[in-house]
C-alpha cells in the first residue's frame, strides 16, 4: 500500500512544541521530507532573530521542504468565529496578503484555508465567490488553495466543502481530509469515493471513539486526538478509497493533543511513522 502514497506531510501540531531543527528531525524520521508550518509561528520565529529566508535555508540543509502553510482564516468576507477565544484568533489572524509573502520566502506550495466564520452566517453563493477569489489570488503566486472542512465553524462536511470547491471551479482549488474532522462532521465516504484524487491535497489521518465520550465538547474532543491506529475511526478503509482515487496526497498523522508537549523529535517521528504505516498495512492486507 505504500506505493500509494504519492507524497508525504509532517503536520506543524506534531511539532509545535519543538524547536526548528527539531522538527525536521522528527519529520525526517517519520519518513517526510516536508512539512507544514503555522503563519503564526513564522512570524514568531522572524520575531526572534530567525526570518522566514533563513528558515528556508535551514530547511533546505537538512533536505527539508516547508511545502504548506496552515491556517489561512481571512480568506472569506466573514472569518471571525464565535466559539473561539482571543488568544485563539490572536495565532490566526494573519493577513492574506502576508501569507501569500511567506509562502514566497519559505518556497510553499499550498495553504490551507480554514472557515472558520459561524456556521450559517454566510450563503452559499457567497463562500464559493470568496473561495474562487482567494484560488485566483493564490495562482498568482503558483498555490493550492486546500479548504478544510472542520466541524466546528461555517463548512463542517466533506460534502459541503466539495460543493464549494467544484462551484469555483479553480484548477488550483482542492481539499484537505482530515479524518477527525470527517467523523465528528459525520460525513459520508460515499462522497469521498466521488472525488477525484487530485482533488485531495492533503491527508491528515488520526483517531478517537466514534462517539464522543459523555460531558466531552466536540472542541474539547478536537484538541485530544489519538494517533491513527488508537481509536476506532474508519482510516483503514479511508485510506483504501484514496488509495484508489489516487488520493494519498501529503499524507501524515496530524494530532492535536496535550500528549505531545513531553514527547522529543525522535518520539514524535517515530510514533508519526509507525501509526501511519500500521494503516497502510492494514488497508493493504484487506
Amino acid at each position: 500500500m505504500s506505493e500509494a502514497v504519492n507524497s508525504t506531510l509532517m503536520p506543524f501540531s506534531n511539532v509545535a512544541h519543538l524547536p526548528l531543527r527539531e522538527k525536521f528531525e522528527a519529520a525526517r524520521i517519520a519518513g517526510c521530507n516536508a512539512l507544514s508550518l503555522m503563519p503564526y509561528e513564522v512570524e514568531q520565529m522572524a520575531a526572534a532573530g530567525i526570518p522566514a529566508k533563513e528558515v528556508r535555508r535551514r530547511a533546505d540543509d537538512a533536505g527539508m521542504r516547508i511545502l504548506r502553510l496552515d491556517p489561512l482564516n481571512t480568506w472569506s468576507r466573514v472569518w471571525l468565529p464565535d466559539n473561539m477565544d482571543d488568544a485563539y484568533i490572536a495565532t490566526v489572524d494573519t493577513p492574506r496578503e502576508r501569507v501569500f509573502a511567506l509562502c514566497a520566502e519559505l518556497g510553499c506550495r499550498s495553504i490551507s484555508l480554514n472557515a472558520t466564520f459561524p456556521l450559517g452566517s454566510m450563503p452559499m453563493e457567497a463562500i464559493i465567490e470568496d473561495y474562487a477569489a482567494i484560488c485566483e489570488a493564490s495562482a498568482r503566486f503558483d498555490l493550492d488553495c486546500s479548504l478544510e472542512f472542520i466541524p466546528l465553524w461555517g463548512v463542517p462536511t466533506l460534502d459541503m466543502a466539495w460543493q464549494i470547491v467544484q462551484g469555483a471551479g479553480a484548477s488550483n482549488g482542492g481539499l484537505v481530509f482530515d479524518t477527525w474532522h470527517f467523523v465528528r462532521g459525520k460525513s459520508d465516504l460515499a462522497d469521498l469515493r466521488a472525488i477525484p484524487g487530485d482533488k485531495i491535497h492533503c491527508v491528515q489521518l488520526n483517531d478517537g471513539p466514534l462517539e464522543l465520550p459523555a460531558g466531552v465538547t466536540i472542541k474539547d474532543d478536537c484538541y485530544d486526538r489519538k494517533f491513527p491506529g488508537d481509536g476506532q475511526f474508519p482510516n483503514v478503509e479511508i485510506v483504501r478509497i484514496l488509495a484508489r482515487t489516487g488520493g494519498l496526497n501529503q499524507v501524515g498523522a496530524e494530532v492535536f493533543s496535550p500528549m505531545l508537549k513531553d514527547m522529543s523529535a525522535r518520539q514524535v517521528g517515530e510514533i508519526s511513522r509507525a501509526s501511519v504505516d500500521d494503516v497502510l498495512r492494514l488497508a493493504a492486507d484487506l
